[in-house]
């Protein structure tokens, strides 16, 4: 190639260079506002997770606020203009600056005197920084809006997850807003008193009707009968549930062999029934024996129960107390008898005479009361003396020490006595009794007296005498497994049986209203606010003003408002304002303000124009230093009452809660004065 075509080569590819280089500064503006674009859809997206698992059982799911949410009501909406960065209605970057430093601020350090709690790692919370910034970009939206369809997506994968993707499933095709049974295509998740969601609508879960039965024995895939607790409320035909698995009973037999036996002969009046596998029964199990049915009220309880765990081989047990218990009783624990050779009962040292008491001699079965109780609370320990104690001994013998503890007052007869010592009761006892195996036992397992059954007789049928060995059997059910599409599971003993998917519920909960929901619409669960919160007392250094106590007595009695004052009645509530009345004449004016609330609020009371909605405003706050505040109050708790005494001229007034982000959150309202 000779010089000049190189020449040219070169000239050419500099051309190109120098186009791709403008073309490149042209489109270089545009990648980077898609690359930050990206970057705050993927922080919103972050932030909707953490905000799903930890924020809106308080501020609702879409960070509508407590109150629209159904949540806690004193929970702010999230999801306003302000917390974007708006203001009349357009975003303004210092706002949106300030806004932003405010939301980091709340979550990392919650806030004093409400129910937001502390999330910064740094603080003893469990969110770091990032997830915070993450939280932060989803509330404010980095300036634009759109972002908490996010929220509302995660929280219903949560709650469709919690109610195992449940759907409506009724015969109609529909469940009409009359309807209060409700059948889904999966009811195991759900219990009563539970709160679920069907599109808009919230509704309560009343009941989820049972047989009142359960299963007496596990049962795996293929079996096509088994044993249950009872018949009452099964019949042939029915669908029933167990877990997730429907089944459809096509025949009830009472000859379901138990494997039990009776292990002594029972007379048609006994009310204590033995039987060789106690363990096996529970409480509402019905059996028969022979012709007779039986009805299991429990098993019978000494009452005491097992202070330390028990290996197989210690002979030496030691016992919550000794009542009910006498040397050759054969006890139970577990499956095992055990034969009581020698009983040392429970003992207590106390110091006697407290409180300016005077000592006395306190006789065999008297009772030891509690000394101090709630009005509501029974004073009464359940036990009382086994040995006559004299007014000089400091160890009583007394029946148990359920109730009863170190360092607590208790009373015996008008003697007050201070617990210094427990020893519970110690049992020599030959291990594994008529011949039933050796166990290990922990602590508080419950003592039975033998192997007896506290029973009604008769249950249906007529009382009979039993021998020695006689067969107990129970309800057997025949059944078609798997209906409806329902898949094959393995059950365990006691699992309940229920009807089919059925839910009996009260609709248009939390203020919503019932609506008419189609089949295949998902069934959410609807998780409530965290019960009874405390407001914070401290937070990032600040502590909880602490109001002091109000005086009583005559000095309590408020001074009457002056002579020819208005009274205007003010009641704050989260997060609003209501006044009464709302205009008046030019004069003195008194404020009578009550927070209605459950947490901190107050009153500024500004002479301005400008709509209530438009004050100026600097972090989270109105920017009182830009506006005449004629009358204030300072902040109180929730069911205080403060007033503010002021002469007003006419003109327009707005009243607002300044407490940080109470006016953005809604607490403003107007008010007018005018000439007499």
């Amino acid at each position: 190639m000779n010089t000049g075509k190189q020449i040219n080569a070169m000239v050419i590819a500099l051309f190109l260079t120098v186009i791709a280089i403008g073309a490149y500064t042209i489109w270089d503006p545009f990648r980077s506002d898609s690359a930050a674009d990206e970057q705050i859809e993927m922080a919103a997206e972050r932030g909707a997770t953490t905000y799903a698992l930890n924020c809106r059982l308080c501020h609702g799911d879409r960070g509508e606020g407590g109150a629209l949410g159904g949540r806690l009501p004193q929970a702010p909406a999230l999801d306003q203009d302000f917390l974007r960065g708006f203001e009349q209605g357009a975003l303004s970057e210092e706002a949106l600056k300030e806004v932003m430093q405010l939301v980091t601020d709340t979550i990392t350090c919650g806030r004093v005197g409400t129910f937001m709690p502390i999330w910064g790692v740094d603080q003893g919370g469990t969110l770091n920084e990032e997830q915070i910034r993450q939280l932060t970009v989803l509330i404010t939206g980095g300036g634009r809006e759109g972002f908490w369809e996010l929220a509302q997506e995660h929280a219903d994968e949560l709650d469709a997850e919690a109610a195992g993707h449940a759907t409506v499933e009724m015969p109609s095709g529909s469940f009409a807003a009359s309807d209060t049974e409700l059948i889904v295509s999966n009811a195991a998740a759900y219990s009563v008193d539970q709160y679920i969601r069907i599109e808009d609508e919230r509704l309560l879960i009343a009941d989820v009707p049972s047989t009142g039965q359960q299963l007496a024995k596990d049962i795996g895939r293929t079996p096509g009968s088994f044993i249950v607790s009872g018949a009452d409320g099964i019949e042939v035909g029915a669908i029933i549930r167990l877990n997730s698995e429907l089944m459809e009973v096509t025949a009830i037999g009472d000859d379901g062999d138990s494997g039990t036996v009776l292990d002594t002969a029972v007379s048609a009046s006994d009310t204590l029934i033995s039987v060789d596998d106690p363990t096996f029964f529970r409480p509402e199990y019905v059996f028969r024996v022979g012709d007779e049915r039986i009805r299991v009220i429990e098993a019978v309880d000494t009452g005491q129960t097992l202070e330390e765990t028990v290996g197989r081989a210690q002979t030496t047990i030691f016992v919550s107390g000794s009542q009910g218990l006498s040397p050759g009783m054969v006890i139970r624990m577990g499956g095992e008898l055990l034969r009581i050779t020698e009983i040392h009962p429970a003992f207590v040292e106390v110091e006697r005479g407290v409180e300016g008491t005077s000592q006395a001699t306190h006789t065999s079965g008297a009772a030891i009361l509690k000394a101090e109780v709630d009005e509501d609370e029974d004073p009464d320990t359940g036990q009382t003396l086994l040995q006559t104690a004299d007014a000089n001994t400091t160890t009583f013998v007394v029946t148990g020490m359920i109730g009863l503890a170190i360092d607590e007052t208790f009373l015996l007869g008008d003697e007050v006595v201070t617990v210094t010592r427990v020893e519970p009761a110690r049992l020599r006892v030959e291990r594994g009794a008529d011949g039933t195996d050796r166990e290990e036992h922990s602590r508080r397992a419950s003592i039975f007296d033998r192997n007896l059954l506290n029973v009604e007789r008769g249950f249906g049928s007529t009382p009979a005498a039993h021998n020695e060995g006689d067969s107990v059997f129970l309800t057997i059910l025949e059944v078609e497994r798997s209906v409806a599409g329902s898949i094959l599971e393995l059950h365990t003993k006691t699992v309940e049986i229920f009807l089919g998917h059925r839910l009996i519920v009260e609709r248009g909960a939390f203020d919503t209203s019932a609506a008419e929901h189609g089949n295949g619409v998902l069934v959410y669960d609807f998780p409530t606010s965290p019960q009874g919160p405390e407001p914070n007392v401290s937070a990032c250094g600040q502590r909880r003003a602490v109001a002091e106590p109000t005086p009583t007595g005559p000095t309590a009695t408020p001074e009457p408002p002056p002579p020819g004052a208005q009274e205007v009645t003010v009641s704050l509530t989260e997060f609003a304002i209501d006044v009464d009345p709302a205009s008046l004449t030019d004069g003195t004016v008194v404020f009578q303000v009550a927070n209605d609330g459950a947490i901190p609020h107050n009153l500024r009371v500004i002479a301005t124009d400008l709509a209530p909605d438009a004050l100026p405003t600097s972090g989270g706050s109105v920017d009182e230093e830009q506006l005449e505040v004629v009358a204030s109050t300072s902040d109180f708790e929730g069911g205080g009452t403060q007033t503010s005494t002021v002469t007003l001229t006419p003109g327009n007034y707005v009243l607002i809660c300044n407490v940080p982000s109470h006016y953005l959150g809604g607490m403003f309202v107007g008010f007018e004065v005018t000439a007499q």
